[in-house]
């Protein structure tokens, strides 16, 4: 009889230490290997606000034309892109000020969009009463860029 007590112990110790094994190991627990590599921290994306698509009358020598475009903020924090949707109908209402003090033949030039570009940065990293909010701007993408 007491064979059997110390078989059938030896046998509950050896399921439940398998248990906790296999628990450690698969399951909750942190497996017992040790990296060798300090972790890196993780490295955010780019942060990226697509404003709604413009389109403008575009005074000519001659004529008039129709400029449409796309833009896509490159920002460089969150808190930038918070401000800027807080604030969309004055960014809007910018973007659409500057592009129509523009002439089709300044835009159809290199040298002219990436005047304009700089100009939009410009104009959009202005303060934002009544808060004064001033957002960080990396870039200003033209997405869709047509002048008929």
């Amino acid at each position: 009889m007491r064979i059997i007590n110390t078989i059938l112990l030896v046998l509950i110790l050896l399921v439940v230490s398998g248990g906790a094994a296999y628990y450690y190991f698969f399951g909750q627990g942190q497996p017992l290997l040790i990296s060798q590599e300090p972790e890196q921290p993780a490295v955010g994306g780019p942060i990226y606000l697509a404003l709604e698509p413009f389109t403008v009358t575009l005074q000519g020598e001659r004529n008039s034309q129709i400029f449409y475009t796309e833009l896509t903020l490159r920002l460089d924090e969150t808190r930038s892109h918070t401000i800027l949707v807080q604030y969309m109908p004055e960014v809007r209402n910018r973007v659409l000020a500057e592009l129509a003090q523009h002439s089709a033949s300044d835009l159809k030039s290199i040298q002219g969009r990436d005047a304009l570009v700089e100009r939009l940065k410009t104009i959009l990293a202005a303060p934002y009463p009544p808060q004064m909010s001033v957002p960080s701007i990396s870039s200003v993408l033209f997405t869709a860029f047509v002048i008929q």
